[in-house]
């Protein structure tokens, strides 16, 4: 067959004639008549037909600009102005990209819950085309299945998604269930009845998006949210906290937010980041006196406890309490002086959770109180957890004085008494955790499990202070060789406890459990060469490590905590810990 000629082919047409589509049959296209009406000696025309459907980019410029309409309308900004821009952004035609920014002045009336962005970061074709078709992007709603927009963070590269209402149910779902038993700092009851509101104060607003921060990081499915919703919080703590008036009275959820924010960066091992925000949250509850709840002088702190709203002044003294343990548990990691010092609080401990839940009027005890009480009873595990890191700091003191008494010159001090008093408390506790609470190991209570290998971690400091704290001249080689092997039979009932924990869903797993975990390990590593048998609990604390998920990272363990969770030669440690895996 011939093929046509080039000169054919540039005059072919790419539109059929009228004839060949009335007729249903395929045109050859020749100019100026086709070959089929030149077979038939009909008349070969074609009618021109104006183009369907809108300009190239137009439904792109048309679904940005809805884009940007539906971030005006869900915000307050003030109707006059709105009209304004929306009348503005309807009408221009030209670029999108050029689309305004909100005034300043209406970002600052707005507030600082859903911060504005650029309409040429909203307009990111890639990103927000999807938006107008959720059939074609799952997991993305429609806007009328939205219940807010944003927020999303200028200068950021990943933007929060929109979150949705359900979205919201089910992040603080998460919280509740994963989170709240191990930091029972609020009434969830109350904050299920302001949390759907759309005139949240800004305070809460934070404590939401911390309680998601935490949430996000506890979850499979929200995990692109968590450094958004970090910096978000970061942010509006930053703002509410710097931008405060110093006469004003700061919201309860300023607190909760920096104890979150804390707990937060601790589990994703920015120590030196938490260590910071620790002290902005140690800060706050000084500055807001929460230490001093229940005092009787009439001071600030104590018009607290007058007020009839016994939920608020119990979630105050939860802030404050956990801010504690915060303090010192996170000063044993680099033995830091303790900041919230015991001895000047007057502030009763935490009531039970369960009556507080419920609205019952409970007073908790004085820690005092609870420390010296003779009988054997139930408190909770959260004020068990107080009482340990209160032995821990005590230790902790002792040994810094030591230090300090030796750098002056002054040898003479003898802390035999007080050595004696901590047995004595450490003893108490056991008995109390043995006889009063359920098997931890049985126990569906992260926090109780939590609780008895912080108790046996808190031997293992106790003993590794007491050793280091050796300016009294009766303490003797055998007193040292003592303390040693009851540290090492602490490490081993940390190990018999641990090896649940690869039984449990990660995210039954108390937040700070690495912390009391790498106190073990440490203690196990710095005595491989001191006569005591550690090499064996070494590889097997390992062994459960390396089963242990890395709530960072799903896919690492425990092991890869270690490098950025421990001060002793963190790179030996971990070589250890590869060797165990190969040689088992």
């Amino acid at each position: 067959m011939s093929q046509p000629s080039a000169a054919t082919r540039r005059h072919r047409r790419g539109i059929a004639c009228d004839e060949c589509r009335r007729r249903k049959l395929r045109c050859d296209g020749q100019k100026p008549q086709c070959g089929r009406c030149l077979d038939t000696g009909v008349a070969c025309e074609l009618t021109q037909r104006s183009a369907r459907g809108p300009k190239k980019g137009h439904l792109r410029d048309l679904k940005n600009r809805l884009v940007y309409l539906e971030a005006l309308l869900e915000n307050s900004v003030p109707a006059e102005d709105t009209q304004q821009d929306l009348h503005a952004i309807i009408e221009y035609t030209g670029d999108p990209s050029l689309l305004p920014l909100v005034r300043a002045g209406h970002a600052a009336e707005v507030g600082t819950s859903e911060p504005w962005i650029s309409a040429g970061t909203v307009t990111s074709n890639s990103e927000h085309e999807g938006l107008l078709q959720p059939d074609l992007t799952p997991g993305v709603p429609s806007f009328s299945q939205r219940s807010s927009v944003g927020p999303i963070i200028s200068g950021h590269s990943t933007p929060i998604q929109s979150i949705t209402g359900l979205m919201q149910d089910e992040l603080d779902q998460l919280y509740l269930d994963r989170v709240h038993n191990s930091v029972p700092i609020l009434h969830q009851r109350r904050y299920m009845s302001w949390s759907k509101s759309s005139t949240k104060t800004e305070p809460r607003r934070c404590l939401q998006y911390a309680m998601w921060t935490l949430a996000a990081l506890l979850s499979t499915q929200f995990r692109d949210m968590i450094d958004p919703l970090y910096q978000e919080t970061k942010r509006m703590l930053d703002q509410l906290t710097v931008g405060a008036n110093e006469d004003s009275n700061i919201d309860t959820e300023i607190g909760q937010a920096w104890v979150l924010l804390v707990t937060f960066e601790s589990m994703r091992t920015y120590h030196r980041q938490a260590w910071m925000s620790a002290g902005s949250a140690f800060r706050f509850v000084q500055a807001m006196h929460y230490h001093e709840i229940d005092s009787l002088d009439g001071k600030r702190g104590s018009a607290y406890a007058q007020r009839d709203d016994f939920i608020e002044v119990e979630e105050r003294r939860r802030v404050f309490w956990m801010a504690y343990f915060l303090d010192h548990i996170i000063s044993m990691r680099g033995d830091w002086p303790i900041t919230l010092n015991e001895h000047v609080i007057c502030t009763r401990l935490p009531a039970s959770d369960s009556k507080f839940q419920n609205g019952y009027r409970e007073l908790g005890p004085f820690l005092s109180e609870a420390m010296t009480d003779s009988t054997l009873q139930v408190r909770s595990s959260f004020t068990e957890c107080l009482i340990l890191v209160t032995i821990c700091g005590r230790s902790l003191f002792q040994r810094q004085q030591c230090q300090i008494s030796k750098a002056y010159g002054d040898m003479t001090l003898d802390w035999t008494e007080q050595r004696q008093w901590l047995d004595r408390l450490l003893l108490s506790r056991f008995q109390v955790l043995s006889q009063c609470y359920p098997d931890p190991t049985e126990s569906n209570d992260p926090l109780l499990l939590f609780t008895h290998i912080l108790a046996q971690a808190t031997v293992i400091y106790y003993c590794k202070t007491m050793i280091q704290s050796d300016a009294p001249s009766n303490f003797t080689q055998s007193s040292e060789f003592r303390y040693e092997h009851r540290a090492l039979e602490a490490s081993k009932n940390i190990i018999r406890l641990a090896r649940t924990l690869p039984e449990l869903p990660f995210s039954k797993v108390h937040p700070l459990m690495p912390m009391p975990l790498f106190i073990c390990a440490e203690f196990l590593y710095s005595n491989i060469h001191n006569g005591i048998s550690v090499h064996s609990p070494i590889q097997d604390l390992f062994n459960i490590f390396r089963e242990l998920k890395n709530v960072n990272d799903h896919e690492q363990s425990y092991l890869d905590l270690l490098p950025r969770s421990c001060i002793l030669k963190t790179a030996v440690m971990v070589g250890l810990g590869d060797e165990g895996g190969a040689s088992s």
